[in-house]
C-alpha cells in the first residue's frame, strides 16, 4: 500500500483510485489486467470507452486513460524524465493529464517517488483521521495544513501514520 513501482500502469490504478474504495479500484485495475494482459499506453487507448466501462471503469475515468494514454504515446508526457524531477515539477508535469490533480499527483510523490515532504490535504480519509485523532470534528482543511507544516520535513511520514490509523478504525481492508 505504501510503497508502489512507478509506471503507465500505477498511474492507471491511481486514477482508478480516486473517490472509489480500493477495493473497487483494484477490482477495475483487475478487469483490465484481464483484458489487456498488460496495460499500456497502446493497449489502453485501443479500448473504447464500452469495454472499459465493463471493466468497471466510469465513462469520466476512462476519458482520463485515453488522454493519459494519448499523452504518453505522443511523447508529450515523458515518464521516464518525472522522477528526476523536483515535487513541484512532478505537480505540474502530471496535472497537465486530464483528471490527474493535486490528490494525484501527491500520491504519485508519495507511494512511488518516495518523496519524504508531502501531505495531501485534498485526501478526506486523510483529513478525517487528522479530525478524529486531534478530536477537533470541525477543523478546516486549512488549519489541517498549517498544523501538518510541524511535521516537516517529513510530512509524508506522518500521512501514512494517519492514514493507516484511519484503515486500522474503519477496519479497511486492502
Amino acid at each position: 500500500m505504501y510503497s508502489r513501482t512507478f509506471g503507465f500502469e500505477t498511474l492507471v490504478h491511481i486514477i482508478l483510485e480516486q473517490q472509489v474504495s480500493l477495493a473497487s479500484a483494484k477490482a477495475a485495475l483487475t478487469r483490465l489486467q484481464t483484458q489487456l494482459g498488460k496495460i499500456t499506453p497502446e493497449a489502453i487507448k485501443s479500448l473504447d470507452t464500452d469495454v472499459l466501462r465493463a471493466c468497471a471503469v466510469s465513462r469520466q475515468k476512462a476519458r482520463y486513460l485515453h488522454h493519459l494514454s494519448e499523452m504518453v504515446i505522443s511523447g508529450s508526457l515523458d515518464l521516464s524524465s518525472i522522477p528526476l524531477q523536483t515535487n513541484n515539477e512532478v505537480m505540474q508535469t502530471l496535472m497537465q493529464v486530464k483528471g490527474i490533480g493535486p490528490w494525484t499527483a501527491e500520491v504519485v510523490l508519495m507511494l512511488c517517488l518516495q518523496r519524504s515532504d508531502v501531505f495531501p490535504l485534498g485526501d478526506i480519509a486523510l483529513v478525517n483521521s487528522v479530525r478524529h485523532i486531534h478530536e477537533k470534528p470541525g477543523w478546516a482543511v486549512e488549519e489541517i495544513g498549517r498544523y501538518a507544516e510541524g511535521y516537516a520535513p517529513y510530512r509524508t511520514i506522518a500521512a501514512f501514520c494517519y492514514w493507516h490509523a484511519y484503515i486500522k478504525r474503519k477496519k479497511i481492508a486492502f
